[in-house]
């Protein structure tokens, strides 16, 4: 019985593989016309084609789709694109502008202080001006002002506008993007807070819950939610099969009192207490470190964050202080103080393993001995900055 995980392993280790991926560079960086196939006249293996192909960028397999037929057949089949979604680990960081353009970087730049902005390029979404929503395996979901909600991948410039739906009829609106692994479901929510406006006051509140979903194409409205519940963080971060926002119990009031968390399959709503920390807080940012739901904690008078981060939180709560980082005196951390912004920290594969720390307008690097601030970079024109893993999910086949 062949064994595809170990045959993938083995011919990392050979000569062969080398040979063939040098092939592969040789092909598509001259002029030169080289066919290969998958059919039985083929040299190779189907599975040693495609354990290779698995382990490309998504930028090379987009030019190997090209190369024939059988290639094109096999890359798009839901099978590859699942599998190499998986193994694929170059990350890029998107920019949300506030007017048209959205600015994209690849990952490990950001880490270098020569290269901190230069590396930043340019790309137009489907909608102008983008308001973002969240990202999942490479899928970006925007909106604009006249509510028309997209699902785009940036890396194959494909795009999915949503049916029209009612929600964003107050100026409260919350959402969140996320992904149900169980059905293969991409689920797109916004959350309204609506009430009797007077003077600028807000009463008789009442929260109307807007759901997508990518399986049946279709928008689902439920009242009667999250009563006495509000939202602070307009974008949900999106961690194991579930959306977060860090929570107040009024509409005026900014104060994180838990986080309430939205799971993506069960369409059931649930809450966690913050961690136990020190009476004198600055303020309170909801993130994400890597891949776990994380909490930042500045304390007063704002020269240090503590970073406490959720582990195995399908299972049972359990909140770990994790470091503490510093800034300097002169560090600026406007925008940075009110709860509806969250932030993401990122850590260097290295022996010294820096800390990045993404807030908004912010890129800032860590020393990851000392946890002090090395150096710093404004990105002009952006709310936020969040990661995303590049794919060949189509948005348009993600519907049934």
């Amino acid at each position: 019985m062949f064994s595809f995980l170990a045959f993938r392993d083995w011919i990392h280790q050979t000569v062969l593989f080398k040979f063939l991926l040098s092939c592969y560079h040789f092909i598509f960086t001259t002029n030169r016309h080289f066919i290969f196939t998958t059919n039985h006249d083929s040299i190779l293996p189907n599975e040693i084609i495609t354990a290779i192909l698995l382990r490309l960028p998504t930028k090379s397999l987009l030019k190997c789709m090209c190369v024939s037929k059988s290639w094109h057949q096999l890359i798009s089949s839901p099978d590859f694109v699942n599998t190499h979604l998986k193994l694929n680990k170059h990350h890029r960081v998107l920019f949300p502008g506030i007017f048209e353009n959205i600015k994209f970087c690849s990952l490990p730049p950001l880490f270098n202080k020569q290269q901190l902005t230069q590396e930043l390029f340019h790309m137009d979404p489907p909608c102008s001006p983008p308001f973002f929503v969240g990202s999942v395996n490479g899928l970006i979901c925007l909106f604009n002002r006249r509510r028309d909600t997209y699902i785009w991948n940036p890396t194959i410039r494909k795009s999915k506008k949503l049916l029209k739906s009612s929600w964003g009829t107050s100026c409260y609106t919350k959402y969140g993007f996320g992904y149900d692994n169980s059905r293969d479901d991409y689920k797109v929510l916004f959350i309204d807070h609506c009430g009797n406006s007077y003077n600028g006051e807000l009463s008789n509140t009442r929260v109307v819950v807007n759901i997508y979903s990518s399986r049946t194409d279709s928008w689902t409205t439920l009242h009667d939610q999250l009563q006495g519940i509000f939202l602070l963080n307009y974008t949900g971060k999106f961690i194991n099969g579930k959306i977060y926002w860090a929570a107040s119990t009024g509409i005026h009031d900014y104060n994180v009192r838990n986080i309430i968390s939205f799971d993506v399959a069960d369409e059931t709503w649930g809450s966690l207490e913050l961690p136990i920390c020190g009476e004198e807080v600055f303020n309170i940012k909801l993130g994400v470190v890597e891949n776990d739901l994380s909490v930042l904690y500045t304390c007063y008078p704002g020269t240090t964050s503590d970073v406490w981060i959720l582990k195995d939180c399908r299972v049972n709560v359990s909140w770990m202080k994790w470091f503490t980082i510093e800034y300097p005196q002169y560090a600026v951390l406007y925008r940075f103080d009110s709860p509806i912004f969250t932030f993401s920290i990122h850590l260097r594969e290295s022996d010294k393993g820096n800390i990045l720390l993404l807030i908004p307008e912010k890129i800032m690097i860590f020393d990851g001995s000392t946890k002090k601030l090395e150096h710093e970079a404004t990105v002009k024109e952006c709310n936020s900055a969040e990661i995303y893993a590049e794919s060949i999910v189509n948005p348009l086949t993600i519907s049934y």
